[in-house]
């Protein structure tokens, strides 16, 4: 388990306090959009709640909340475990990483829209992966954990796959079946997943670096 000081459980509970906010400030702006359009509140939640951004955020934000709670508390239990701790970093990770390599590109986002954004894809993930790397002792992570680790982003994918066969809306134009078509997404979802691989192991060896470091020192 993941073991935090007052100052570390001080600064989770600024994250959370970000991440719950630029979650309300995006969903206050989707509902408007989708409202806009003549389209019903319960369509607004299948539109904001399609996003990996949206629901990794909100991943953060209940893991972050959960370390800086009581330490004897269930709450922080869960969130210090350094499985979702990790599957937490490495997700949000690639939030960041897939917004800044191919979706900023697609729109110009203004005003509160510009600010929502820069919370949610750049200033919560850098802010989580500095608690991770604080926080997650090395080789607390290993091979048998893979499962788990994986768990979250494959059940995206599932999800989103169902949703979009549902209600033929897909978030991400590279995974948009109706645009690209089935196997383009599925390629596409495989090379997201490979990327996603590629981050937990960086992440773990990069603690195996550092912890070596230290302790030579």
């Amino acid at each position: 388990m993941i073991q935090t000081t007052p100052s570390l459980r001080a600064f989770a509970a600024c994250v959370a306090l970000l991440a719950w906010a630029a979650l309300a400030v995006q969903l206050w702006l989707t509902m408007g959009i989708v409202l806009a359009q003549g389209r019903g509140f319960g369509m607004g939640l299948v539109v904001y709640f399609g996003f990996f951004t949206v629901l990794t955020n909100l991943l953060a934000a209940l893991v972050m909340t959960g370390q800086a709670s009581n330490p004897g508390s269930a709450a922080y239990a869960r969130a210090a475990d350094p499985v979702v701790m990790t599957t937490t970093a490495a997700a949000i990770t690639m939030v960041g990483a897939v917004y800044f390599l191919i979706l900023r590109h697609t729109w110009k986002p203004e005003g509160v829209q510009f600010w929502a954004d820069v919370a949610l894809h750049y200033v919560v993930p850098t802010l989580v992966v500095v608690f991770w790397a604080w926080t997650v002792p090395a080789r607390s992570v290993r091979w048998k954990d893979a499962p788990w680790l994986f768990a979250y982003p494959l059940g995206y994918l599932a999800y989103v796959f169902a949703r979009g066969e549902w209600v033929q809306l897909y978030p991400y134009p590279f995974i948009d079946v109706l645009a690209i078509g089935l196997p383009a997404a599925l390629l596409n979802a495989a090379g997201m997943m490979v990327a996603y691989a590629l981050t937990v192991g960086a992440f773990c060896g990069l603690k195996m670096v550092l912890s070596a470091s230290t302790s030579r020192k």
